[in-house]
């Protein structure tokens, strides 16, 4: 597991580094090797330092290696090219830090219903095109606190966690969601150093969110074979000065 290591910046705002430790090793339960038929599409790992940076899509942290939405946008959209050859299964993980008071499933500030094109979520979203319509491939939801607090906000936690339930095209295998605040209020302008959907310091009203068996990977099967590209869009109702997702690496592969 990547250490973390707290530092303040010059404002006094907690923040998190990261220390130089190997991050993007394959799972051994089930690596999708190449032997086995999946193809790695995208990857990124802002722990190097010296050869990777975010795309032009995503804007970059001043005080972190991530990198986050446009300020302005409620959804930054990447898109990652998955080759000429249809497929059929997708996995992937992606490693991230919750900055500030992301909300899960809440879309307090989104018309309802809420829908895939919009920012349905406070997290990343996975998709891919089928005839010019998104389809739901996985959603990171990130929420405002471990703590289910009934007076601050208690829509705004993780669904396993008491909070607003996914929505109809989320399946309830095809999402994570964890907060990377520990307490039972909310703060601004802070970035957590607890990494999101790694399946681990899932506490207080949180312990039942981190069962899955393989996170922070999911694999995901759509049912028929498909040829479009992925999008992954980091999405929040609020501007980035309230919430954001730093994301630090992912990986996808498909078959």
């Amino acid at each position: 597991m990547l250490g973390t290591i707290l530092f303040l910046s010059s404002a006094g705002i907690l923040l998190c580094g990261a220390s130089k430790l190997p991050l993007l090793s394959l799972p051994t339960v089930f690596p999708p090797a190449a032997a086995d038929g999946w193809e790695l599409v995208g990857s990124l790992d802002m722990l190097d330092y010296q050869h990777q940076k975010c795309p032009n899509q995503w804007n970059s942290y001043i005080t972190k290696k991530a990198c986050g939405r446009i300020p302005g946008q409620l959804c930054s959209s990447l898109i990652v090219p998955t080759g000429s050859s249809s497929f059929r299964q997708v996995c992937g993980r992606i490693r991230a830090f919750q900055f500030g008071s992301p909300d899960a499933f809440a879309a307090l500030f989104v018309a309802k219903p809420v829908s895939i094109d919009g920012p349905y979520v406070d997290g990343i979203s996975i998709t891919y095109n089928n005839g010019g319509q998104r389809q739901h491939v996985f959603t990171y939801a990130a929420g405002l606190m471990e703590q289910y607090n009934p007076y601050i906000y208690p829509q705004s936690t993780c669904p396993c966690a008491g909070g607003t339930q996914i929505p109809p095209f989320v399946r309830t295998a095809d999402y994570y969601c964890e907060s990377g605040n520990p307490d039972k209020t909310w703060y601004a302008n802070q970035l957590f150093c607890d990494p999101l959907w790694d399946g681990e310091e899932c506490r207080y009203a949180e312990e039942t969110c981190c069962h899955a068996p393989h996170q922070p990977w999911f694999c995901k099967d759509l049912g028929k074979r498909v040829s479009s590209d992925l999008e992954i869009r980091l999405c929040a109702d609020e501007g980035v000065v309230n919430e954001d997702i730093a994301v630090e690496a992912y990986e996808f592969y498909v078959r």
